[in-house]
């Protein structure tokens, strides 16, 4: 098992193992957003090929990653962890990935049966090539503050860069309003302060909340809609 939730309120989540999810090449100045290729990134030894990172994106056939400010950043582990089994075990049929990136979560929920996908990004290039025309995903290029949900989702899951997050904090009743089940990445095991803020947050907006601490990454899943809270509940006994 590598990880437990719990209903915030009670003691956090054991945490099994850490592994770095993000591998900092530490720049000399902001240098903007570009996409790579995975097989240049091992060429030039950026990152171990050992990186869960890099493990992962061999196991879902992505060739691009993104690179920001120095920053790899590829699928998540314990994000990738758990929109897998989310989408294995409930009936999830439509997904929104707000900054989707690579698009690992798309791939993985497509894998999965869900039939619908819309991913959003600023920069769509990776996903672009990475998924390329799938039947059933729709890539918008977009800025995630300012993207208007044009539906209802069974699931919202956001993977936003911490600067970005801090920013949409106030839009999480937005997404959970949108949808059977709202899922966030939110920050490190021990930023306490910050994860905490974060989940109080998602209290406020929701009927029922889950905290996930999977390899080093603090995760939370919340739902308002009977569905939602049944996956969710689901999702837990399994856990």
């Amino acid at each position: 098992m590598l990880g437990s939730p719990n209903l915030v309120g009670h003691q956090p989540a054991k945490l099994v193992g850490f592994i770095p999810l993000r591998v900092q090449i530490p720049p000399p100045a902001r240098v903007g957003m570009k996409i790579v290729k995975l097989k240049d990134i091992l060429d030039k030894r950026k990152i171990s090929e050992l990186s869960p990172t890099i493990l992962i994106a061999k196991k879902l056939g992505l060739k691009y990653l993104v690179e920001e400010d120095g920053l790899i950043t590829g699928p998540a582990i314990g994000l990738s962890i758990l929109i897998d089994k989310l989408t294995k075990i409930s009936p999830i049929r439509t997904m929104l990935d707000l900054c989707s990136g690579s698009g690992a979560l798309c791939k993985i929920a497509k894998k999965n049966g869900v039939q619908k996908i819309v991913c959003v990004d600023k920069n769509v290039k990776a996903i672009k090539r990475n998924i390329g025309r799938v039947r059933g995903v729709e890539i918008v290029k977009a800025d995630v503050l300012n993207y208007k949900i044009k539906e209802f989702f069974d699931l919202i899951v956001l993977d936003a860069p911490r600067e970005v997050l801090a920013k949409l904090v106030n839009k999480f009743e937005y997404f959970v309003s949108n949808s059977n089940i709202f899922v966030t990445w939110h920050g490190s095991l021990g930023e306490f302060e910050w994860n905490e803020k974060i989940r109080e947050k998602l209290r406020k907006v929701s009927k029922v909340l889950y905290s996930f601490s999977i390899y080093g990454e603090e995760i939370s899943a919340c739902s308002s809609t009977k569905n939602g809270m049944k996956w969710l509940k689901k999702l837990y006994k399994w856990w």
